[in-house]
């Protein structure tokens, strides 16, 4: 088959999938016969050059801004970047020949992004005061922003940044602590391991309802809501088992892993299953640590810890060699 030929079906597959009319599963299956060797690197060089270009193009904007020492003018440039963005997404999103709708996806992706920039600018410039406060109620308003966006023209790009915006208002956050480190805060574990259950719950109830019938050119979106609600809710609970917390914790915590690892058989999903299992192994790495790492030598700490993970491997290998080996 010509190059050609195998460069428009590839398309072709991928537009498909990203409309919804098919599912990830036959997404997989289609591509290997059509793509060729070197795509990836192609993709991958054509998206760090539109990177490079996206991240001079804000360079020269916040040098603009840093020379005039305004607020307001970086947000009217950010803010003008961000409706041309959106503007060129959206049409390239909604052409009904479909040529470009992953570049569309992102360039609407990156105009919310911008949107917040320049809320977030707009409020400086205002002379407000109280960032603490009022970032993360900017970063729940552009969360709106992108899942009606999301929502309106099916994609799953702007959903993602939604979410994660989301979540982050609530109040999760990460930041470079300096000297090489990085920290993690959620401000209320407890109201976030809420939140996050419902994310989990509303995920599985839109893919294995909504996606089927009413909302079946949503295709992925679902699985986003699961994805987001799993990582937050093991996250929470974690953190809440950190630090000399009740035992109480602990036991929820070691609880939640062997749940979704029993949800994840019965539903035959992987997501749940892989979860479970990795935040299991978290939590009885975090318990090793915390009882024998005063106690022991670090070289005798590290062999236990790693004699420990392979018996655990390998006892999951087996229980899955066997449970193949039985089934009909």
């Amino acid at each position: 088959m010509r190059l050609i030929n195998r460069d428009v079906l590839v398309r072709e597959i991928i537009d498909w999938h990203q409309q919804g009319l098919i599912d990830r599963s036959l997404r997989d299956t289609l591509l290997p016969r059509y793509e060729t060797q070197g795509r990836f690197l192609t993709a991958l060089l054509k998206w760090l050059g539109l990177f490079a270009l996206f991240q001079l193009g804000l360079a020269v904007l916040v040098f603009i801004a840093m020379m005039t020492q305004s607020a307001a003018v970086a947000a009217v440039l950010l803010g003008g970047v961000g409706a041309g963005l959106g503007y060129f997404g959206i049409r390239m999103a909604t052409d009904p020949r479909q040529r470009h709708p992953f570049t569309g996806a992102v360039l609407i992706t990156a105009s919310l992004a911008a949107a917040f920039g320049t809320l977030v600018a707009l409020y400086v410039a205002g002379g407000g005061e109280g960032e603490d406060q009022a970032v993360p109620i900017l970063m729940l308003l552009t969360s709106v922003l992108a899942v009606l966006t999301a929502y309106r023209y099916r994609l799953r790009w702007p959903l993602l940044l939604g979410l994660l915006l989301f979540f982050h208002g609530v109040g999760a956050w990460h930041a470079y602590g300096g000297h090489g480190a990085y920290f993690a805060d959620i401000q209320d574990e407890r109201l976030m391991a809420g939140v996050a259950l419902a994310a989990i719950v509303l995920g599985v109830w839109h893919e294995r309802r909504l996606e089927s019938g009413l909302l079946r050119r949503y295709v992925g979106f679902g699985a986003l809501y699961l994805i987001f609600g799993l990582l937050y809710l093991n996250l929470s609970l974690w953190f809440l088992s950190l630090f000399g917390q009740p035992l109480d914790w602990v036991l929820i915590f070691t609880a939640a892993g062997i749940a979704q690892i029993v949800v994840g058989a019965w539903l035959h999903d992987a997501r749940f299953t892989g979860f479970g299992i990795v935040f299991l192994a978290i939590d009885l790495y975090t318990r090793f640590f915390e009882q024998f790492w005063d106690r022991l030598s670090a070289g005798i700490f590290f062999l236990l810890a790693g004699a420990l993970a392979m018996v655990f491997g390998f006892a999951c290998e087996r229980w899955g060699r066997v449970s193949l080996e039985r089934r009909p």
